[in-house]
């Protein structure tokens, strides 16, 4: 062990000349210079190694001793790092290809997707451009493979499940999309009947023959049009097509809180960025004066390689946000017009795109554990017809 501090050091290998060698060597031991590695040549000269750090020391000793020294070595870190300055040229051309190939070792330089037809994986494409996956992309400023997959996700309607991998310069995507059966169009002779019970609130008939009117009750599955037409012993069968709007009747139920604590986030943040090295973080930059009070920390740490090798390091990036408590109260006739909002807007995404909400009513309202429950009736206007084959027999 110390033989290799003395190395890291440096050290010289003096050739001492002259008839008290022996004398120098004893006073440098009693001043505790460090020198090893004795060996005398002949009656008036001998070989030692000292510590660079002790040669002024060594130079002193020997002027009262009256001897002279050759330099006959120079070892250890420091010389050769010296060396190493001289050639310059070599050491900043080595240090240049290892950062160019680092850089190079740490972009995306490829992204493949599978699972997808092409106008899937062209709406992929897209959404992971938005999220900064892009060829020329340092991977250690991109969100960790978790976030990339829910991200997009959230974005993708049409498909089940996105799988993400990511090894070494490549991306890539695993696309499960969503198998939606096609409607059978009826083609054929066919009637039109309720989808469900409603009371008729408009009628609007292409072809067949109309067997309900303005304010009829119907319940599911009852004729609306049918498409038989003609005398009754010999009927000519259709395709009955059109629109039989009926007023519907939607119940709902919510509860809103009259009081509510919840962070929300005043849009202020930091991002603090380091160098990971067997767990321990080195500061990079971010490191801004100042807290927050109240915060949230995300982490994401990238892994850092050297060609196709993972090296100890990592990029670690922190985004610190700014979070403040908010206490919220509701009287209760706030509540009901709270809770009024959040029913309509929860029955909306179920009703059909062409449906119309015409109406509402509060049916039931109570407080009960600091909550008030509602119970909310709407009035819809719906297209409930719906194609029903026509049975051979019937026909005939």
């Amino acid at each position: 062990m110390k033989t290799k501090w003395n190395h890291f050091k440096g050290y010289v290998r003096l050739e001492i000349i002259g008839q008290d060698s022996s004398s120098f060597i004893n006073t440098c031991i009693q001043s505790g210079i460090g020198i090893w590695d004795i060996q005398p040549l002949d009656h008036n000269r001998a070989l030692v190694s000292i510590s660079v750090s002790d040669v002024q020391k060594a130079r002193a000793i020997l002027k009262e001793n009256k001897l002279k020294i050759r330099i006959k070595e120079k070892k250890g870190t420091p010389f050769l790092l010296k060396r190493m300055w001289k050639r310059n040229g070599f050491i900043l051309g080595m240090l240049s290809f290892i950062c160019l190939l680092f850089l190079l070792s740490n972009m995306i330089w490829n992204i493949n997707v599978t699972g997808a037809n092409p106008k899937t994986e062209y709406e992929l494409r897209k959404a992971a451009v938005e999220l900064g996956v892009t060829k020329g992309k340092f991977i250690f400023l991109l969100p960790n493979v978790r976030e990339i997959q829910r991200d997009l996700t959230e974005k993708m309607d049409n498909v089940t499940w996105i799988g993400v991998t990511q090894r070494g310069t490549s991306y890539r995507f695993e696309v499960v999309e969503k198998e939606i059966p096609e409607a059978k169009e009826i083609t054929g002779p066919r009637h039109l009947v309720a989808t469900k019970e409603a009371v008729i609130h408009s009628v609007f008939v292409e072809k067949g023959q109309p067997i309900v009117g303005v304010n009829d009750y119907v319940k599911k599955g009852s004729l609306l049009v049918s498409g038989l037409i003609g005398k009754e012993k010999k009927p000519e069968l259709v395709s009955a097509k059109g629109k039989i709007w009926g007023e519907v009747w939607y119940q709902t139920e919510v509860e809103v809180p009259l009081n509510t604590s919840f962070q929300t986030y005043t849009g202020k943040y930091k991002n603090r960025h380091y160098v990971s090295l067997f767990g321990m973080n080195v500061p990079v930059y971010g490191f801004s004066e100042g807290e927050f009070k109240a915060k949230t920390e995300t982490r994401n740490e990238s892994p850092l390689y050297l060609a196709k090798w993972k090296t100890p390091f990592s990029y670690v990036k922190k985004e610190i946000r700014e979070t403040d408590g908010v206490k919220r109260s509701y009287s209760k006739a706030e509540a009901i017009e709270v809770g009024k909002k959040m029913a309509k807007k929860e029955l909306s995404k179920k009703l059909p795109h062409d449906a119309k909400i015409n109406g509402e009513k509060v049916w039931q309202q109570n407080v009960s554990n600091g909550k008030v429950k509602l119970t909310m009736l709407y009035q819809v206007i719906e297209n409930i017809a719906s194609a029903q084959p026509i049975p051979i027999q019937q026909g005939e």
